[in-house]
This record gives structure tokens, C-alpha cells and sequence, in this order.
């Protein structure tokens, strides 16, 4: 009896001192209770472990300091945290740019190898390190500023993680621990060289658990990081990069420039590298650098970033663009190609400006059709639109001291007029499309008119030649008459067989370009003729297949290679 009485005394005090712990309602013996106040206690430790001071009295502190006053040993704590923090009152400076921060650091390494240095206050530290944004801070005090802070903190990082010793440690602590090399001269390989293999996993996480900001310098210098690797590779493994570049801009806007910079100008350096259309659509978006063309504007600024060859070649790839899409997208819904993208593209390298001028169809169209609303929103801000000729657009393009106007659609002819004599403006933002601007040289007031009638094409490369305008190469002949001897069309109609006249390989890979287009080989089954489809009746396939001396047949809806 007297045993079980004193069992019950005993339980009785548990349950009043556990109860006085503030856990109440629990059964004695179950360690969920235990480990829920372990995890609370955790919680808060770890909370209390990053804490940050009041804002406003941080900024206070910062305020004094560039003021010139001292500072009490408070004021020192709370100034750690605003080391990287714009001042209003001193025009944005941070304390990192007053010549008086070295002295400040020297107080604080002091206090560290004494060990006086409160945790809290180099965290505080750690955390202005990170904060510092090199867009609002581009001085050189500022920068040199934060490289005296990083160094400082790689120098004291070894006393504080000893005083901090292998117990229960804060969770910057242990990131620290693992990622010391965040604190040297170095802080991004380890990212950079992640990002760069498609890993984002690391950058994110120190990220996360460090607090890093958007806006800190540590992405803008992983960005440049994984840049100036991928910039470091040969061409072609540059080239394959690219995308994976992009997505890291676009993932990381705040720094974009600088790294569109870097990348376009390794990509001028690249040996005989093609138009790269990925990184044109990019960098001529509205919210990036807008289109090339602006430049002369003052409207796409960010283009004097780079060097002019550098501008000249992504202009050259937007010009290309802007005349495929005129007569493959524009004139191609009229059937008014009549060869003329072969013909032009023949000049092609020569051309330094371009601009499109859009009928009010196909202003109508965009709301609908997602080819030309794609189209026009390319040329924000560059295009121009007619007002007289609703079915009509017109390109415009400058091949060296000539600037040449072409219309979309049939009976208008192509002008050609002296850059410096012109009888319009060229920025304009409305044209008529008339006689009274753009067609002015109906009356003879150009340098060369050209109508689009059979054999155009001859006569169109005479006047050009006469006018000191020749193509590019001497292998660019595509676009000549297949009634001139020595063209493409007539070594085809002219050779002893058509079937071997034409390479099928090459022609199977130039019809697999075009989704839809389809071949049909029907020599020697009693046809007779090699026919290609095209349902949607693209000009560039078009053009491709004119070259080749193959002709239209409207009852078939096709293209077929005569016979001998």
C-alpha cells in the first residue's frame, strides 16, 4: 500500500512540473511533446540566430555615419546591416563608398579577435556583402567598398566559425561551412560552372538559405560567370550554348545587358557563323534592345553598347528577316513574288537598312492572323503605314547610296533613288503610297524604275549594275531568267536527262523546309514530269523552285520540270 501510495505521489509531482512547463494535456512518457517543444525551441533559435535590426534605426545609423559622426558601440551593431543601403540624404552613396569604412572594418576585426564581436553583428555584415547591387553602386569607392568587405569577412570567417563551435550552430553557420568559397575571390565558379551544365539547383539553394537578394551582385556575377565560360569555348560549343544562355538571361533580367553584350560580340567572332535566330528574336524584342534599325533614331539606345560591326550584324539578320517575310508573307498572298526574294537576295549583304510599310489589310489582318500580328509586332516602332492603298504594302531597303522601294502587289513597279535626293522622308509614319511620295519615280524623278515583266530580272541587274550596285557573290545567280542562257533553269531543260538533271537529294532537302510541300516523281511511269506541291504556296519555295527550271501549272495547282 505505502509503495503505491508513494507512486502516485511521485506521478503527481511529474504532472505539476510538467505542467508548469507549459505542456499540458500530454501523457507522461510520450516524446512527441518533447520533440514538438525541441523543434519550437529550434525554430526560434535559428530566428533569433539571423535576426536583423530595425530598419529605420540601421538607416539611421548609416545616415550618421556618412555624416561624419561618431558612432556608439549600438550605432556599430545596427550599422552592419546598411553597409550596402542607399542614403537619400547623401544622394544615394552607401557606407561602403566613405573613406572612413576601412577604419570602421578595423574596429570590427578587432573586436572579432578579441572575440567581442556579437554574431549577430557580423551576419549583419555577411548579409550587406550580399546586398550590395553593382547597377545602384557603380563608383569605384562603392565597389572597392565591398571588395574590403568580402576580404574582412573571409578573415574573420575562421574566428567566428571556431567561437561557434560544433553544438547547435545557426543555419548560415553550417551553409558557410560547406560553402566557404562564397567568401573568396572566386565566390561563382562553383555556380557559374552548374548554371552553365543546366543545374540551377545549386545557386538556388545557397541562394535560399544565405538570403541573397535578387538584385545582389552575386547573380550578376554568376551570369557573367557562365558567360564568360561558354564565351571562353570553341564556336561551335559557343553556338550550342546559346540557348541555354538565353534562358539564363531571361531568368535573370536585372543583368541582361551586360550580358548581351558579351555574348553578341563573341558571336561576331565566331568564323563564318549563320544568322542565329534564337538570339535575334531575343535581343530585338521591345524589351530588350529593341530593333537595330532604332538605333539612328535615339529610340534602341542600348545598341552603342557594342561595337558598330557588331550592331551592323545583327541589322544584316534583321534586314534579311524583313525581306523574306515582305515577299514570303506580304507579297506572297497576292501571288506577286515573281521572283523577286531570289532576285534580292542576291544583294543581300549590301543592304544597311530596311523598313516595312504596311497597307491597312494587313494592319486589319493582325487581329487574326498570328503570322503577320507576329510580323508587325517584330517592327514596333520601325514600321510605317499607307493610307491610300489599303491592298498594298511596300519594303523599303538602302543598298549603298540608293534607297530602293518595292510593293507587295502587281502593276506597281520598284523605284530606285538617290539616298540623299529623296522626294520623301524615310521615317515618316503615314505615307500615301502614291505618286506624291513613295511613287514618285513614276514620273522620273528616281534613279532606276523597274516593272515587273517578263525578263525584270536582266534588266532590273542591268540598271542596278549601271548604277554601281552588283551582287554580293558570283555565285548568287539564282534569280535570273530561265530564258538566259547559261541559267540554272536552262543547264536543266538543256541537259540529255531530267532525271539526272536535278539532284533529288538536294531537292528533297530543300522541299523538307517547307511543312506541307510534298514531291511526286512521274518520269517514266507515263507522266512524264517531276511535280512539286506546295498547298501553301509559299514565295521563298517559289523562288527556290524557279531557279531550278521548274514552272507553275495553275490547273494543277503545282510546280513541274518541263521536259527536254
Amino acid at each position: 500500500m505505502l509503495a503505491v501510495q508513494a507512486f502516485a505521489k511521485l506521478s503527481g509531482s511529474l504532472t505539476a512540473a510538467i505542467s508548469s512547463m507549459g505542456i499540458g494535456g500530454g501523457t507522461f512518457g510520450y516524446p512527441a511533446l518533447v520533440e514538438k517543444q525541441a523543434a519550437e525551441s529550434a525554430r526560434l533559435f535559428q530566428g533569433y540566430a539571423k535576426a536583423r535590426p530595425n530598419k529605420e534605426d540601421a538607416y539611421a545609423a548609416a545616415l550618421a555615419f556618412l555624416r561624419g559622426q561618431a558612432l556608439d558601440p549600438w550605432q556599430r551593431d545596427l550599422i552592419a546591416s546598411a553597409l550596402a543601403l542607399p542614403i537619400r540624404e547623401a544622394k544615394g552613396a552607401c557606407v561602403l563608398s566613405s573613406p572612413k569604412f576601412d577604419a570602421l572594418l578595423a574596429t570590427y576585426e578587432a573586436e572579432a579577435r578579441r572575440g567581442d564581436l556579437w554574431r549577430l553583428t557580423w551576419h549583419g555584415l555577411l548579409a550587406s556583402y550580399f546586398e550590395f547591387n553593382p547597377d545602384a553602386h557603380k563608383d569605384a569607392h562603392s565597389m572597392k567598398g565591398w571588395s574590403s568587405l568580402r576580404e574582412f569577412l573571409a578573415r574573420t570567417w575562421p574566428l567566428v566559425d571556431r567561437q561557434a563551435g560544433a553544438g547547435t550552430v545557426p543555419d548560415w553557420v553550417m551553409v558557410l561551412r560547406r560553402e566557404s568559397e562564397i567568401l573568396s575571390e572566386r565566390p561563382v565558379d562553383k555556380y557559374a560552372r552548374a548554371y552553365l551544365a543546366g543545374d540551377t539547383a545549386p545557386a538556388d539553394s545557397v541562394a535560399a538559405d544565405l538570403g541573397i537578394p535578387q538584385s545582389s551582385w552575386f547573380w550578376h556575377a554568376m551570369v557573367l560567370g557562365a558567360i564568360r565560360r561558354a564565351t571562353a569555348e570553341s564556336d561551335a560549343e559557343f553556338r550550342r550554348l546559346i540557348p541555354r544562355l538565353l534562358q539564363l538571361v531571361q531568368s535573370k533580367p536585372a543583368f541582361r545587358d551586360d550580358a548581351v553584350e558579351h555574348i553578341l560580340v563573341r558571336y561576331h567572332g565566331c568564323k563564318g557563323a549563320p544568322a542565329d535566330e534564337r538570339l535575334r528574336d531575343f535581343v530585338v524584342q521591345p524589351t530588350v534592345w529593341k530593333n537595330p534599325k532604332l538605333k539612328a533614331a535615339g529610340i534602341a539606345t542600348a545598341w552603342s553598347r557594342v561595337p558598330d560591326p557588331v550592331w551592323s550584324m545583327v541589322l544584316g539578320w534583321v534586314n534579311e528577316r524583313n525581306l523574306k517575310d515582305f515577299f514570303d508573307i506580304l507579297a506572297a498572298r497576292n501571288k506577286a513574288d515573281e521572283g523577286r526574294l531570289a532576285f534580292w537576295s542576291n544583294y543581300l549583304k549590301q543592304i544597311t537598312w530596311t523598313r516595312l510599310v504596311f497597307g491597312a489589310d494587313t494592319m486589319a489582318l493582325k487581329t487574326h492572323n498570328a503570322e503577320i500580328r507576329d510580323l508587325i509586332a517584330r517592327e514596333e516602332g520601325a514600321y510605317a503605314e499607307l493610307t491610300a492603298k489599303r491592298d498594298v504594302d511596300a519594303f523599303m531597303m538602302q543598298i549603298g547610296p540608293y534607297l530602293i522601294i518595292e510593293f507587295s502587289k502587281k502593276p506597281n513597279a520598284c523605284y530606285v533613288y538617290q539616298a540623299d535626293e529623296l522626294p520623301f522622308e524615310p521615317y515618316e509614319r503615314y505615307y500615301s503610297g502614291g505618286t506624291n511620295d513613295l511613287a514618285a519615280g513614276y514620273y522620273g524623278k528616281c534613279a532606276a524604275r523597274v516593272v515587273h515583266r517578263d525578263g525584270w530580272e536582266w534588266r532590273a541587274a542591268d540598271e542596278l549594275s549601271s548604277l554601281g550596285i552588283r551582287p554580293d557573290t558570283s555565285e548568287a545567280k539564282r534569280a535570273q531568267p530561265v530564258t538566259q542562257a547559261g541559267s540554272h533553269a536552262n543547264m536543266v531543260q538543256q541537259h540529255p536527262a531530267n532525271r539526272t538533271a536535278v539532284d533529288m537529294t538536294e531537292l528533297r532537302r530543300l522541299v523538307s523546309k517547307f511543312h506541307g510541300a510534298t514531291i511526286t516523281d512521274k518520269r517514266g511511269t507515263g507522266g512524264g514530269r517531276l511535280w512539286v506541291s506546295d498547298p501553301s504556296q509559299r514565295a521563298l519555295l517559289a523562288a527556290e523552285l524557279k531557279s531550278l527550271g521548274f514552272k507553275w501549272a495553275e490547273s494543277r495547282q503545282g510546280w513541274y520540270l518541263p521536259e527536254n
